[in-house]
């Protein structure tokens, strides 16, 4: 199990980044027919916050939650920002 995320990984920053991009890529085909862009990013930002609410460790004051709430903005950025690029990577050029 040394090879897979642990808990302790997932509490980091690249960790629910990694996790955020993975649960998306597999999941948003549901939402991809039916709605338009904008909902499978706000479907990326409630994984990142649920994620971010699990794992990382935080007290339920205030503060707290508004730094959750912000970091999982940043996070939720970071995922659009991967898929932005291995979208552009492997987009086939040819006119």
């Amino acid at each position: 199990m040394e090879n897979y995320l642990s808990a302790q990984q997932l509490g980091t920053f690249a960790g629910i980044a990694i996790a955020t991009n993975v649960i998306v890529q597999f999941t948003k085909s549901i939402f991809k027919k039916r709605c338009k862009d904008y909902v499978i990013r706000i479907y990326t930002f409630a994984v990142t916050l649920i994620l971010s609410f699990i794992f990382i460790p935080h007290n339920n004051t205030l503060k707290d939650i508004v730094l959750l709430i912000i970091n999982s903005i940043l996070i939720c950025m970071t995922s659009f920002g991967n898929y932005e690029i291995f979208k552009d990577t492997y987009r086939n050029t040819k006119k």
